[in-house]
């Protein structure tokens, strides 16, 4: 059985590894022999860190405490704690501003036995999404009888390796870090603008080499979003914050890579060959309903809420969740648009240096933020968005007369 060491990734919150230690120790283990390692890198608050680290007690296995004397950044940081890996055959990372399950190295030890000797399965995820972070309107996997899925996305919010599975990103972040292009049309642009982070790096990986991580449907991890190197906005981001699976399960449901939904790097599904979309099989069809894709990627037809000038197959509506059900059930309606691409084009649409602000019509907006009344949402919003929707209801109610 794969037993990954826990590796706990600390910087400058000794309150923020207090608490994510704290909800470790809580957290049941099936397993003895765990080995737990806190690493920290050097800051003005290693002092504190350390003092936290040194005070806590670990009964389920071997406890290690590094420290560097010299500030390595998070990327590399991250790097030296995935090598890990090498010597306990695989690990969990987690950053100091996350919290875990109580069942979060069960679930991890179980996906791995399923999935990792599978080359499509890059890691396991135990976070799970439920906002697009670069659309930054909500994300819902569409579920089934499975507890996991496939996602494309990248996650920084906890995760694990087998030791194979570092060893193959490793080797190509080495080959690669240095010649990743401007932007790459395979994920969303604003990866590209992320200087600093690992998560570039991995992001890159996965869409090159078509690999997936494991997702859960429901979350190991939940992220505070503390404030700190790579977050300046002091105020809490609960955006990110997601509900934690609570108690241990019976039993988990890993079902074959072939029977689990799969989404790509822009939160967006992928349909299969079977999944006919007006006739159309649906791996000849490009879903951009997050307007972030810049390029259909070979596909000659796109799903998409902008309107585009090629011709229009079919339109549909906006009322089941996830959305991409809307086109996979053909509800009426004229939200979102089915085009047929020219010969010759892949193109959807293009971004400057900085990518434009996500255009959302009043009807997708009212759909999206769901646990909230749209007449709560006019009382808050800029009185100019107020004014768009009375002059949308008046032309409504002109209408009808």
């Amino acid at each position: 059985m794969i037993k990954p060491a826990i590796v706990v990734v600390g910087y400058n919150r000794p309150n923020g590894i207090k608490r994510l230690l704290d909800s470790i120790v809580k957290a049941n283990y099936d397993v003895s022999d765990i080995p737990l390692i806190v690493s920290i890198d050097e800051s003005d608050r290693s002092n504190e860190v350390e003092k936290v680290a040194r005070e806590f007690k670990w009964e389920h296995g071997s406890y290690k405490i590094r420290r560097f004397q010299e500030r390595q950044g998070l990327q590399r940081h991250i790097i030296q704690c995935g090598d890990y890996s090498e010597k306990y055959g695989a690990v969990i990372i987690l950053e100091d501003d996350l919290v875990v399950a109580e069942d979060f190295y069960t679930y991890t030890c179980m996906a791995h036995e399923k999935y990792s000797s599978d080359d499509r399965i890059c890691g396991i995820s135990l976070y799970s999404h439920q906002v697009n972070q670069f659309s930054h309107i909500p994300f819902i996997a569409m579920p089934n009888e499975m507890d996991v899925y496939l996602g494309d996305m990248v996650v920084t919010w906890g995760q694990s390796w087998t030791a194979l599975q570092w060893k193959k990103f490793k080797t190509w972040y080495f080959e690669h870090k240095d010649k990743l292009p401007q932007f790459n049309p395979k994920m969303p642009k604003d990866i590209s603008n992320w200087t600093r982070s690992w998560g570039k790096y991995f992001a890159s990986y996965i869409v090159e080499k078509k690999v997936s991580y494991i997702y859960p449907y429901v979350s190991r991890t939940t992220c505070f979003a503390d404030y700190g190197e790579h977050n300046k906005v002091k105020t809490a981001l609960t955006f990110v914050q997601v509900p934690l699976m609570h108690g241990q399960p019976n039993q988990y449901r890993f079902g074959k890579y072939e029977n689990l939904v799969h989404y790509d790097a822009f939160y967006e599904r992928i349909l299969e060959s079977k999944q006919l979309i007006c006739n159309i099989p649906g791996n000849e069809i490009c879903m951009d309903l997050n307007q972030l894709k810049t390029d259909t990627l070979g596909k000659r037809y796109v799903v998409t809420s902008s309107k585009l000038s090629y011709k229009k197959i079919a339109t549909f509506g906006i009322s089941l969740r996830p959305i991409s059900m809307n086109v996979i059930e053909n509800i009426p309606g004229n939200e979102i648009y089915l085009y047929k691409l020219e010969e010759g084009t892949n193109f959807i649409r293009s971004w400057g240096r900085e990518r434009n602000e996500l255009k959302l019509d009043i009807n997708r907006i009212r759909y999206e933020y769901r646990n909230m009344a749209w007449q709560i949402l006019l009382y808050y919003a800029p009185r100019e968005f107020v004014i768009r929707v009375k002059d949308k209801i008046q032309e409504r109610k002109r209408k009808n007369k």
